[in-house]
């Protein structure tokens, strides 16, 4: 059997449950994970779509939700050991993609650090968090949003656009500081995502991102002019 599809199938029959960390997810971001890699010149996109088919795959194994942002961790230890014993890929393969999964969601200062000191390394590791970045902006990151957050207000009717309108990703880090949270509305988690765009590390993943954040803020004005009848 084809390497890839032995992953593919293992990665299906695993991210079966969770609202918007499923596989059409997965494959979402082995999508841009393909395309950015192409554009940046990245030769091995063998290991790039077999990291972003696996980017997730601890997220099944952690219960608790203020223990995801140990998923990371988790799905390196998972990945690597499912494929030493699929023995398909060779030792450094192994521990370039279990490193990108790894640090997938690290935080974006140290994946900026981490690109620019550990060269081949550190670039597949910003392919991969530009790729699910990626699909929390645009059409399918309002989708996620409502979806994941649908036990939220939609909106503020006094003020829908939200107190976090137009916070750039250094202002949201600010607001987490202060414990102020995303905030109380879907419209907030909205525009939490259009910050992503600030964290992206590549040059392609910033170009391809530009007219789908520009989508999302359009959506937000959109809404507001419909909502106010104007």
């Amino acid at each position: 059997m084809d390497r890839i599809k032995q992953v593919e199938d293992y990665v299906r029959s695993t991210m079966t449950g969770a609202v918007a960390h499923d596989f059409k997810h997965v494959d979402r971001v082995r999508r841009w994970a393909l395309r950015i890699a192409e554009e940046e010149g990245f030769e091995d996109l063998e290991i790039v779509e077999v990291a972003a088919l696996l980017h997730d795959i601890g997220l099944p194994s952690v219960d608790e939700e203020s223990e995801r942002n140990k998923h990371g961790q988790v799905g390196a230890e998972i990945a690597a050991r499912f494929l030493k014993e699929k023995s398909v890929f060779t030792e450094e393969q192994i521990e370039h993609i279990a490193l990108a999964i790894r640090h997938h969601c690290s935080q974006p200062a140290l994946v900026a650090e981490l690109l620019k000191t550990i060269g081949e390394k550190g670039r597949l590791i910003a392919i991969i968090r530009d790729a699910d970045t990626m699909d929390a902006i645009g059409a399918v990151g309002l989708m996620r949003a409502f979806t994941s957050k649908a036990a939220k207000p939609e909106y503020d009717p006094e003020n829908l656009k939200g107190d976090t309108w137009g916070l750039s990703g250094r202002e949201f880090d600010e607001r987490f500081a202060k414990g102020l949270g995303i905030g109380d509305t879907i419209i907030d988690q909205v525009n939490f995502q259009i910050s992503y765009y600030d964290n992206l590390n590549t040059k392609a993943a910033k170009r391809l991102a530009k007219p789908l954040v520009e989508f999302m803020k359009k959506y937000i004005i959109q809404l507001k002019r419909e909502i106010n009848n104007r």
